[in-house]
């Protein structure tokens, strides 16, 4: 039962993957958290394609943190190593070549507690069986990704993407702009019209200056001079004379 208790808390442990670089050659680690324990699997990429196992018990959890570790110092401790393993603070102790020979992984070699794991190596059936396993997995989960290994890049070809358009502003800028406009004092709204007012008329003005001339046509209009004493009304009839008019003086 403490068992099943304990590793209840290393939920954040299952199906993280991170490659680790040893040197020239290069390894996949694999965590992975059942019922039973904690297990580590480590694949080293090459044409031998060998890989390592390492299990972890509850009860070496307990070794490591307490026997009376509470649930909140069993969830620390899960994300410390989680973190861990996600930025890639591992290394690989004791490694040779040599067949069969074991291992250690070392979760944060540098900090000021160490989690080492021993991992022992696969046959190569037990190697060939859990590599297969592992693949049918990543089929599974490529499924809702119509069967791709990775996610598609662009989720639709070119020729079906919609056509660019200028991007309007949001509608949340427009209505700010409008309270903000609405909440000026009265006399500076008044001037703000007044200012739109003048605005107007000066466009219009621009655009009446602006406005092609009349067409006279290309005939010439022939300018008659007026002749001296001709009526200006009529200027082919002559002007009538005036008598000025003399007045009786009183003293007659």
């Amino acid at each position: 039962m403490m068992q099943v208790d304990v590793l209840s808390h290393f939920g954040r442990l299952d199906e993280l993957i991170q490659i680790v670089y040893q040197g020239f050659d290069r390894f996949v680690v694999i965590s992975q958290v059942i019922e039973s324990a904690w297990t580590i699997h480590l694949g080293l990429k090459g044409p031998g394609g060998r890989w390592w196992r390492g299990a972890t018990s509850a009860q070496d959890i307990l070794g490591i943190v307490g026997t009376s570790a509470t649930p909140q110092a069993l969830d620390t401790y899960a994300e410390k190593l989680s973190e861990t393993f996600i930025n890639g603070e591992l290394a690989i102790d004791d490694w040779s070549p040599e067949k069969g020979a074991k291992i250690k992984l070392t979760l944060g070699p540098t900090s000021k507690n160490p989690v080492p794991v021993s991992l022992v190596e696969l046959s190569p059936t037990e190697a060939a069986t859990y590599a297969t396993a592992l693949l049918s997995e990543i089929a599974l989960q490529a499924q809702p990704r119509r069967c791709r290994l990775n996610p598609p890049i662009f989720s639709a070809s070119p020729s079906r993407l919609p056509p660019l358009r200028a991007p309007s502003p949001p509608k949340t800028l427009v209505e700010k702009d409008v309270r903000d406009v609405q909440s000026l004092p009265a006399e500076a709204l008044r001037k703000i019209r007044v200012l739109e007012a003048e605005l107007a008329q000066a466009k219009a003005q621009k655009a009446k200056s602006k406005s092609p001339p009349l067409n006279l046509g290309t005939k010439s209009i022939a300018v008659t001079p007026t002749a001296k004493g001709a009526s200006l009304a009529n200027p082919h009839k002559k002007a009538r004379k005036y008598q000025a008019l003399e007045f009786a003086s009183d003293e007659e």
